[in-house]
């Protein structure tokens, strides 16, 4: 692994992370912001398919991922040439004026999929551009040795988002209709912008690598993606990880409930127990360091592999438990790998890696959980299960045993 020029310490050292109000304030908005997310997909997802043909509605609820995908390599680089909170307080007022616009248009009587379309066309637009840069962030306020916990503490309070903001966007939607839902999530990201501009102030100078053209800084980040090894295999591992395991939580455990005629209830408790078993994996990770961090994690996920497979056997209780088992391996290997990626990655380079892997999820996750369909249609679930699961299961592995993995300390 290549030496890296590190941030520089622009004043006095951080406090230690127990005593960081101004961490702690911006991990608890970031959460609030998640919140206010999950609140407006399931808001969304509710108006679509009970407003417009099904095939419609899938167009819309993929509105955000096109653009994303297309941008975030230019956001990559964004990130490694421009100011980062400058690029994220532009990033969470268009997207809250997005929504604030939607709102008033759909109080105004303009609905339907052309609005829900260009709302999600615009919003993925400034996620992509900007998504690189908030990877940024935390290596410009924290100690390399605080990476990892400040991650964990973002996981936690992502799961939390989710677990809360969910069926209150459900009550949102039912209550106040759509337009409400758009304004709760617009005033999470006008929330995001004050805490940016008003108390984070970043501790440490970010190195920038300059170039004369956008396409010469592209390709000098997949240089140094070609000469560093280290970097390399924790890309692509961190990229592919999601091609086996998001079908599954997104797909494979609905028919699994659906095919048994156990009834939706249980589709909620299985959400509910992969969400409690990744807070609780993350709080484990946070306390417990390994020497080898990198080599920790993805031997863990090798574990969750088998317990994909297990989601496919025709047991409520074996569902629940595989679940639960799959959440504390995410929660546990996020926290590890987040942490070594954040300290080994070019720190002049983390804008456009962290586009990389972002793209990675991006262009395979939507074409795995089809083809995990097809594969549990044409056999079963069972089969399709245990296929991602070993499939997960051996690449992590292969992961695990790299040298360029295990040196990492």
């Amino acid at each position: 692994m290549l030496e890296a020029i590190q941030p520089a310490l622009l004043g006095p050292p951080p406090p230690p992370l127990t005593r960081d109000r101004m961490v702690q304030t911006w991990v608890g908005t970031l959460a609030l912001s998640w919140f206010g997310d999950a609140v407006w997909t399931v808001a969304l997802a509710w108006t679509a398919v009970h407003s417009l043909s099904p095939a419609m509605a899938g167009v819309v609820l993929g509105a955000e991922m096109l653009p994303q995908a297309v941008f975030v390599l230019v956001g990559g680089v964004i990130a490694d040439l421009w100011d980062t909170r400058r690029v994220l307080v532009v990033g969470r007022l268009v997207q809250a004026a997005v929504l604030l616009s939607g709102a008033v248009a759909w109080a105004a009587g303009v609905r339907g999929a052309a609005l829900l379309m260009t709302m999600g066309i615009l919003l993925g637009t400034a996620t992509g551009l900007t998504l690189p840069a908030g990877a940024t962030l935390s290596r410009q306020l924290v100690r390399s040795s605080d990476l990892a916990t400040v991650s964990g503490w973002s996981q936690i309070g992502g799961r939390l988002a989710r677990l809360l903001g969910a069926p209150v966007g459900g009550v949102a939607v039912a209550v106040v209709g759509p337009s409400g839902a758009m304004l709760a999530n617009a005033v999470t990201f006008v929330a995001v912008a004050g805490v940016l501009a008003l108390v984070v102030h970043p501790r440490y100078r970010m190195p920038r690598s300059p170039h004369a053209t956008w396409l010469a800084s592209l390709r000098d980040g997949a240089a140094y993606l070609r000469r560093d090894e280290s970097a390399r295999l924790l890309v692509l591992g961190l990229a592919a990880l999601n091609v086996f395991v998001s079908p599954v939580i997104a797909l494979g455990v609905a028919l699994r409930v659906s095919t048994s005629g156990w009834g939706p209830g249980w589709l909620g408790a299985a959400d509910a127990a992969f969400a409690t078993g990744a807070i609780a994996g993350s709080v484990v990770a946070i306390r417990w360091r390994v020497r080898r961090p990198a080599q920790a994690g993805f031997t863990v996920l090798v574990v969750q592999g088998a317990c994909i497979a297990a989601t496919g056997i025709g047991s409520r209780v074996t569902l629940m438990g595989a679940m639960a088992l799959i959440g504390v391996a995410a929660g546990t290997a996020s926290v590890w790998l987040s942490g070594t990626y954040q300290r080994t990655i070019a720190p002049s380079h983390l804008g456009r890696v962290s586009s990389v892997s972002s793209l990675g999820d991006m262009a395979l996750v939507p074409l795995a959980i089809p083809a995990f369909g097809a594969l549990a249609a044409g056999a079963s679930v069972l089969v399709a299960a245990c296929v991602y699961g070993a499939a997960m299961a051996a690449l992590c592995l292969w992961f695990a045993c790299r040298p360029g993995i295990a040196r990492l300390r």
